[in-house]
């Protein structure tokens, strides 16, 4: 997180004399079920004809799926509008001067009420399921705290990283268009779906659209081992009917313009093990820029997450990053070094009722060449991050979703020499506990 590690490099390059720091959609009964049921009702009458009308309604049905509006949805000759809002409160017993939670995010800052998404989606969803050519689009508008997690090089950022559309970098509030793109669909093969435009990355579990995320706060490997955006290009292709193979290009990581005009690679693959199970690879190479500060700056990472149902109601998610960058690690010499990354990340939900789902998050991150969140390379010592984090999903409404959490974080980064004791409570603690609740409303 940019703020994080701007008060990280602050603190430490004024101690070390200037070293180098750096929704658910609801099951609706729309007026095609209605007349798909009459049809059933008639058919009866015939036999024979039953099975081929029953076939040919059910064909029909799954191509319109995507078509269902989510909740509060408008639609606009083929257009659809809608979004959402996301708003909650971090309670930290610390009370940390500098009003940070440490690493943690997006909820980062503490004892304070964020409004962290006004999201608004203008769209035209492809259908991937008619059997024949089509053409579409997104564009994703967002205003709130989060902004900054998806600002890219070129759009929301100048080429040397300052503020374009938002008037001070330290501000809270901002604008962001994190997705933009064109969609086409062709029946070629098991169907091939190209997207091209700006649009967010297919590495690792986590996301930026908070309804697509259980927990409020974010796991370490999302926030700082993986990408949040591409430009470019990516073409999805169906394999077979369970296996999906993903591959493109792209402009690098979080970036809308690449300054050194060089291309990186986006690929991966989903497979539908069975019902409940599935397991997906994704990775991104490119020659970046990280962090604004390095020019030619090799830089990889990958994602596998698998997902399995345990039991009915009963779901656990694993994921497992790894990743590296030249160029990356700050060094008690002159110049940089390499730098690497991993960890894992375990998720298990169970629902309780229909409207009422808990789960719980176990994460740890290792930040071997403390290169991702502090930025101090071989001025820190450690470079570890747990996180333990229990929650509630709760759906009083089909539009409304309620997500209380409990969380406890742990890491054995200090760098002594410059007086920082750890990473929490303005660089004086190595563990923190925290308690949030955030509330979605989609329209």
């Amino acid at each position: 997180m940019r703020l994080f590690r701007t008060t990280a490099f602050a603190l430490g390059a004024a101690i070390t004399g200037g070293i180098l720091l750096a929704g658910e959609v609801p099951q609706k009964q729309t007026l095609y079920d209605a007349k798909a049921a009459l049809a059933v009702e008639k058919s009866a009458k015939s036999p024979s004809k039953q099975v081929v009308n029953t076939a040919f309604l059910a064909e029909a049905a799954a191509a319109l799926e995507s078509y269902v509006p989510m909740p509060g949805a408008v639609s606009l000759g083929g257009l659809r509008v809608r979004g959402w809002l996301d708003q909650g409160f971090t309670w930290n017993p610390d009370s940390p001067d500098n009003r940070l939670n440490g690493p943690q995010g997006f909820n980062y800052r503490s004892n304070e009420y964020l409004m962290n998404q006004l999201y608004l989606i203008l769209e035209r969803p492809v259908n991937t399921e008619g059997g024949f050519w089509d053409i579409g689009g997104r564009v994703d508008l967002l205003y709130g705290t989060d902004y900054q997690f998806t600002e890219a090089l070129g759009l929301e950022l100048e080429q040397d990283g300052t503020q374009k559309w938002n008037s001070d970098s330290h501000m809270t509030y901002g604008f962001a268009l994190p997705q933009f793109y064109v969609e086409a669909f062709a029946p070629i093969g098991g169907g091939l779906t190209i997207k091209a435009g700006h649009f967010y990355t297919i590495v690792g579990y986590e996301t930026v659209p908070a309804p697509d995320n259980f927990f409020y706060s974010h796991a370490y490997t999302h926030l700082y081992g993986e990408p949040f955006t591409h430009t470019g290009m990516l073409a999805s292709y169906n394999l077979a009917p369970n296996v999906v193979v993903h591959s493109g290009w792209t402009l690098g990581v979080d970036n809308f313009t690449d300054p050194n005009d060089n291309l990186g690679y986006l690929g991966g693959i989903t497979w539908e093990l069975g019902p409940g199970t599935s397991i997906a690879y994704a990775f991104h190479w490119a020659e970046d820029s990280f962090q604004r500060r390095f020019e030619n700056s090799a830089e990889y990472v990958q994602s596998i997450v698998f997902k399995h149902e345990l039991a009915p109601g009963l779901r656990y998610v694993f994921q497992t990053d790894f990743g590296y960058g030249e160029d990356q690690k700050v060094t008690r010499r002159e110049g940089t070094g390499h730098a690497e990354w991993y960890g894992t990340v375990h998720y298990l939900f169970y629902d309780i009722c229909p409207n009422l789902t808990a789960g719980m998050r176990f994460e740890w991150f290792r930040d071997e060449d403390n290169a991702r969140i502090t930025g101090l390379g071989e001025f820190a010592d450690g470079g570890n991050y747990f996180d333990l984090t229990f929650g509630l999903n709760w759906k009083p409404l089909p539009s409304v979703i309620v997500r209380p959490e409990a969380r406890w974080d742990w890491s054995n980064v200090d760098a002594t020499g410059s007086g920082i004791r750890g990473v929490f409570d303005d660089f004086s603690d190595k563990n923190q506990f925290t308690g949030a609740v955030d509330v979605i409303l989609i329209f």
